[in-house]
């Protein structure tokens, strides 16, 4: 079972997260990265602000969007090492995610990790909320949506106890569904255990638990 990072976006990797990635990526023959919609983040953003400084290098670098082929991406995504799933527009990242079909071959993967940065955190999960508070008009429906899947919750980035409306009209419904994991910083999930980084939350059954940071 692969290792999963879910956070919010960084302008450089924070140290403990580099390493721990550092110990478990333990094969760096190929990275494949899913676009997100957003200017800021691709690939040569990942690698040059993330990857690089970080020294994790890859053999091949590789990044899915519309204009490749839907069987290539499959079939990049099965042989990966790495697979980074960037940040941007929710809804948009959601939409591609289900039309190229990517949960399968995800799942499916050779990856021993999956990274999630922001939007691609949010769709790393069971459920992505998208919302109109996160300021991007260009996504015009509100609501949650099916993601990939790939841990059994709902996952929320950038979070503050102080934003009483997304907890009251979004989360804490949702969490009668399904359990919720809002963290300020970022989570590292292996074998179903979560350990967080700086401040995070499970909101599950309409009752919050500040859980213990690493």
């Amino acid at each position: 079972m692969s290792i999963h990072y879910y956070s919010g976006f960084y302008e450089v990797l924070p140290k403990k997260m580099v390493e721990l990635l550092q110990k478990d990526i333990v094969d760096r023959k190929s990275i494949v990265m899913i676009d997100g919609w957003f200017p800021q983040e691709d690939l040569s953003f990942a690698k040059n602000a993330w990857l690089d400084p970080a020294g994790i290098i890859f053999d091949e670098y590789h990044f899915i969007d519309e204009n490749m082929p839907k069987e290539k991406a499959h079939l990049l995504l099965r042989n990966a090492s790495v697979i980074l799933v960037l940040g941007g527009y929710t809804k948009l990242q959601n939409n591609f995610l289900t039309e190229y079909e990517l949960a399968t071959p995800i799942k499916e993967s050779k990856a021993n990790v999956v990274i999630g940065f922001s939007a691609g955190s949010k769709n790393m999960s069971a459920k992505a909320i998208c919302k109109k508070s996160n300021g991007y008009t260009i996504e015009e429906t509100n609501g949650v949506y099916d993601g990939l899947f790939l841990d059994d919750f709902c996952f929320e980035p950038y979070f503050s106890l102080d934003n009483e409306t997304l907890i009251k009209e979004e989360l804490l419904p949702l969490s009668h569904e399904v359990d919720v994991y809002a963290a300020s910083n970022w989570m590292r999930v292996k074998d179903g255990e979560v350990l967080a980084f700086g401040d995070a939350y499970r909101i599950s059954k309409g009752k919050l638990e500040k859980l213990k940071a690493k």
